[in-house]
């Protein structure tokens, strides 16, 4: 399957053979291979929306907010409607947008970030800059999850103090109780002052394309075992005329919609730390659900959850590869839970990555 994103929050869905040596996949080769994205029954939740009447609209910091169809870094790229290989089950025509159906089994409405119920593990940028967002190849796998755990994989931007922490998280998740299922998704959350909400459970986010959009269903996924990945390419990138976040998928480049800047205090002038790695939550008294592909790093590249080129976009709105010295690994974890690897630059296609994740558990 084809995903297209731009460079400024993009999703990328690599559809080509990747043939990389990769010294912390322990030299195993490492094969990105096509994959389709097909609508399942749960896209019967979606409402074809007017673009001008979407609900994010409401939000009353954007009352009078003009949509932005195209972000100006991609002026000079010719519009294509995205194509895929697998199962298209209908489309929002022209002038409208797919919008996620509140019913009463979606019931993550936001969350408190500062709860003890939910842990992370990631690669973080670790120096003094501004930085204008991430990009990185996200690999994907479904994980048997129950009620109100989730299983979230992806990139952070962030900026301002724990207080009023402005953050957008863009990716894919495994949450049945906002999708009624434990498939693979596109999924985002976005913050300002410690809440937020999912997607477009809250007013925010504004879709301006019918294909892709958030909530949609990834598969098939990656298989615990195999060399043959699947890897959403994503890529969250500010727009440096308006401000806008933007979110995007590659290999060629389709940015679908845009948090505006005004919906923020601290990343409207762009991001002071961007994250790279997992989070998951559980109820209190439940076991801790599993990350990445539900196996621990130290089990290689086969069987465990990976990301790959990932980049940042700089001070200068440049996409960079990432310095070694200037990321940190946060592993406040148990590291029988959940655990990361990174060695840098591994040369070949991948450059830099990683290897992350873990089965959760009891003691996590």
């Amino acid at each position: 399957m084809t995903l297209f994103l731009v460079v400024v929050l993009s999703f990328c869905i690599a559809r080509s053979n990747v043939d990389a040596r990769i010294g912390t996949l322990s030299n195993e080769t490492s094969y990105f291979t096509t994959s389709d994205i097909v609508r399942h029954d749960v896209d019967i939740d979606f409402d074809c929306i007017d673009i001008h009447k979407q609900p994010s609209l409401n939000h009353p910091l954007l009352k009078n907010h003009k949509i932005q169809l195209y972000p100006t870094f991609t002026r000079n790229i010719v519009p294509i409607r995205p194509s895929y290989d697998g199962k298209i089950i209908e489309r929002c025509p022209i002038g409208k947008v797919p919008i996620h159906r509140k019913t009463k089994r979606h019931q993550i409405e936001g969350f408190q970030s500062n709860s003890h119920e939910y842990h992370s593990i990631s690669l973080d940028t670790n120096q003094t800059m501004t930085f204008h967002g991430g990009y990185a190849y996200v690999g994907g796998y479904n994980l048997q999850l129950t009620g109100k755990q989730y299983s979230l994989s992806g990139i952070w931007v962030e900026s301002g103090p724990p207080s009023n922490l402005n953050s957008i998280f863009v990716g894919h998740g495994v949450m049945p109780n906002l999708y009624g299922d434990s498939q693979l998704h596109i999924t985002t959350r976005w913050a300002a002052g410690g809440s937020g909400c999912y997607n477009i459970h809250c007013y925010g986010f504004v879709q301006v394309k019918s294909d892709p959009y958030l909530g949609m269903v990834l598969s098939p996924t990656s298989i615990i075992g195999s060399f043959h990945k699947l890897a959403l390419c994503t890529t969250i990138k500010q727009d440096k005329v308006t401000g806008h976040w933007w979110l995007c998928i590659h290999p060629k480049p389709v940015c679908f919609g845009y948090w505006p800047k005004e919906l923020f205090s601290h990343l409207r002038s762009g991001a002071s730390i961007i994250r790279y790695g997992g989070e998951t939550y559980t109820p209190p008294g439940m076991v801790s659900p599993p990350m990445g592909s539900g196996r621990l790093p130290q089990e290689k590249y086969k069987n465990s959850g990976f990301m790959e080129r990932v980049e940042i976009i700089n001070s200068e709105y440049n996409q960079i590869d990432i310095n070694p010295r200037s990321m940190k690994i946060n592993k406040n974890v148990n590291l029988s839970c959940y655990d990361l690897l990174y060695r840098g630059f591994e040369g070949g296609s991948a450059r830099h990555s990683f290897l992350y994740g873990g089965p959760g558990g009891r003691s996590c």
